[in-house]
Order: structure tokens, then sequence, then C-alpha cells
């Protein structure tokens, strides 16, 4: 392999801990309403409950692909979980808010370790927000030398179609292009592109290595 794509969520930075709720009694604060931890704690779980339900699942079909309308199916569904117009704009201001995604351990060395081999690297993510300040914020964008958004290009994984303009940002061939992801379905189907697949597993804990050494071993030279 000469060149590596990776996902952003649940592979480059973790998506378990970005709905905090110290960041929304923040927000929730910015908005006019005042919470404790513990009350924002079950604001947060009664919106999950709903947006991670099969039916809110079936309804963010599609949110990816531009910031309208990732802004507009996210906030009808937490509006939808019962909660009004303030602390639904503070529960997506947190969701979307850089600060509040952190990289895996294993995330920014290894970044770096490809950038510093010459390996060409980008980032390729169903997205609805711009992710370039969550790398800015680790010191790590410099290390990308491509990032292909969902929202940005109306086309969403498992779209082939994305895969390749990834590769072509890049200016890679699809056959020696690693794409490193944890969905089997979205990010799997890159080999419907002709890019091999490295699928890291589905448990994942913020604090220990994601398993991204192992991208080291399958390109490039020390």
């Amino acid at each position: 392999m000469e060149a590596v794509l990776f996902d952003f969520s649940g592979t480059l930075f973790d998506d378990t801990g970005v709905l905090g709720p110290p960041a929304l009694v923040a927000a929730a604060s910015r908005h006019g309403v005042s919470l404790d931890e513990a009350a924002a704690g079950e604001v947060i779980r009664q919106a999950l409950a709903h947006v991670d339900s099969p039916e809110g699942f079936a309804a963010r079909e599609g949110c990816d692909l531009s910031q309208e309308a990732h802004r507009t199916i996210w906030t009808k569904l937490i509006a939808e979980s019962g909660l009004g117009p303030e602390l639904t704009e503070a529960l997506y201001e947190c969701l979307t808010d850089p600060g509040a995604w952190r990289p895996y351990p294993d995330t920014v060395p290894v970044l770096e370790e490809l950038h510093g081999r010459n390996v060409p690297v980008g980032v390729l993510s169903n997205i609805g927000w711009d992710i370039r300040p969550a790398f800015g914020r680790v010191g790590a964008l410099a290390a990308l030398d491509a990032v292909v958004l969902s929202c940005e290009h109306g086309l969403a994984k498992p779209d082939p179609a994305l895969f390749a303009l990834a590769c072509a940002r890049l200016g890679t061939e699809p056959g020696r292009t690693l794409y490193v992801g944890d969905d089997p379905v979205k990010d799997g189907a890159a080999v419907r592109a002709g890019l091999p697949v490295y699928l890291l597993p589905t448990e994942r804990d913020a604090r220990t290595p994601r398993g991204l050494a192992a991208v080291l071993r399958l390109v490039g030279t020390p």
C-alpha cells in the first residue's frame, strides 16, 4: 500500500463521549437555560433514546449529504424527543463541537508517522459538519493531504464514487490505497471502488489505542 484513507468517527476520533453533561450545561447556559449536570445527563439520555432508536436511525438517512440536511434532520429528531428549541440547539451545538471530539491515543502518532514517511494520507467521512478544526486542535491537520466530507460533495459511503473521489484528491490509485474504518457496510464498501480495507473492531474505548499501529506495517517503509 502506498497511501491511506481513514474514516473519522469511531476510527480516528472517539464517538462515544461527545455528548457529556458538563458540555451541555455550558451550552444550555449560552441558550438561556439553567441545568445542573444531573439534569443535563437526563436530557442527553432522553434525546439519544429517540435519536438512536430504530425509527431514529431510519430518519437519519441522507443527513450527511449536506450541512443543511444534517442540521435539519438532527434538530428535528432531538426536538421529537421532547426537548424545547433552546435545549435542542444546545444539544446540537455539543454534537458538532470540534472540541468535544477526542482522538484515540494512537491517532496523532500514526498520522504523524505516515506523514513523516511521505505516505499520502487522507480522511473520508460521512459527516454533516466540518471536522478539520478537530484535527487542527490536536495539531494533526498538517499531516493530512486530503479531507473528503460527504456533506461537501452530496455523496455518502457506501457510494463507490466517494471513495474514487477521495483517491483522486490524494493522487493515488485505488488498488494501492488502504481504507481504514470501523463499519463493515459503509467502510467495507471501499472494496467496490477497488480499495483494500482494514476494519477495526466495533468495541472501542477512548482511553486505549484503537489498533492503528497495524496500518504502519501495511504501508510504505520506514
